[in-house]
């Protein structure tokens, strides 16, 4: 089993511009492996992330798109699978308000399991901020209060706004599951 800690401190400003960082880790347990990670994303310098429907000025994006191209040895191909976790989502070196960042990795959410398919798998990461909502503001616009994701909304907006949005990915190699032969 290899253990492999990918951290891709990716920078948001909430309502403001997008910086990006990267830092790779890379654990080995047991007989090491060469896995290569190779960030192929854009320069993300000059947009602006929002949360859905605020999309005013030009360089507002909804969403933010991260893509990684992670290698491994045709070897492991047949035996293993690529787990990835979106870890340590913090807003401004917090984590009050992390709920209202929501990671999306390869369409299953914060935890994806993928198979390695090929020797060079691309993995991509979709991030969008939610509008705080409190109770009092979801009543007065008529919305399901199942929206309601905040107890002060203003409170929430005032304390998120510019601060700086981070989160780590975690990608660990896992033996394939035996198949069941019953």
């Amino acid at each position: 089993m290899i253990g492999f800690l990918f951290t891709s401190t990716s920078a948001f400003a909430y309502w403001r511009e997008v910086t990006v960082t990267k830092d790779v880790e890379i654990v080995t347990i047991g007989v090491p492996i060469e896995i290569l990670v190779n960030d192929i994303n854009e320069d993300l310098t000059d947009i602006q992330l929002v949360p859905e429907g605020y999309m005013i000025a030009v360089g507002d994006v909804e969403y933010v798109e991260f893509q990684y191209e992670i290698g491994v040895s045709r070897e492991l191909l047949t035996t293993v699978d690529l787990h990835v976790s979106a870890v340590n989502v913090l807003i401004g070196d917090d984590d009050t308000y992390s709920h209202l960042v929501d990671i999306d990795i390869m369409g299953f959410g914060k935890d994806a399991t993928l198979d390695l398919y090929n020797d060079e798998i691309t993995i991509t990461v979709t991030v969008r901020l939610l509008e705080p909502i409190d109770e009092a503001e979801a009543i007065e616009y008529g919305l399901e209060l199942s929206r309601v994701n905040v107890e002060d909304s203003v409170l929430a907006y005032e304390t998120i706004q510019g601060q700086t949005i981070t989160f780590s990915l975690q990608m660990m190699l896992e033996a394939k599951p035996e198949p069941d032969n019953n």
